[in-house]
């Protein structure tokens, strides 16, 4: 199972690789908790729940950063959750700054779906560029 659900993680990691939102919001449950608290300038911040609140988290990435890659390396599981460690790369578009930053992602799943997801980054980083 653990395998499985990181596979899982990997494959939504992809998806945002290639920009394809909505395949992750396919994995997503209805009801699901997307966190990533974050400063209001920061527009893709928040604690959002559902999917429509979720898919404003993916469109202020897309409004505010060029280039993005997300490198996440080290994956572990256990019972239903997924924690996930890399790295972002974006430039953004207010500034031409680009900006790297460790990444912490945490993933809990319901029925074979993410019902909860928990982003940890250096969001000062952002603010500041």
């Amino acid at each position: 199972m653990s395998n499985t659900l990181i596979t899982q993680i990997q494959d939504v990691y992809a998806a945002f690789g290639r920009g394809d939102v909505p395949y992750i919001l396919g994995q997503l449950t209805a009801d699901v908790s997307w966190e990533f608290e974050a400063p209001a300038a920061i527009s893709w911040g928040g604690l959002r729940r559902g999917l429509e609140e979720t898919a404003g988290f993916f469109s202020g990435i897309a409004a505010e950063h060029v280039n993005p890659v997300l490198k996440m390396t080290e994956f572990f599981a256990s019972g239903d959750a997924v924690a996930a460690f890399g790295r972002y790369d974006a430039t953004l578009r207010s500034t031409g700054v680009r900006v790297s930053v460790p990444s912490a992602h945490y993933f809990q799943f319901r029925d074979g779906k993410i019902c909860r997801y928990i982003n940890f980054t250096n969001t000062v980083a952002f603010v500041e560029a």
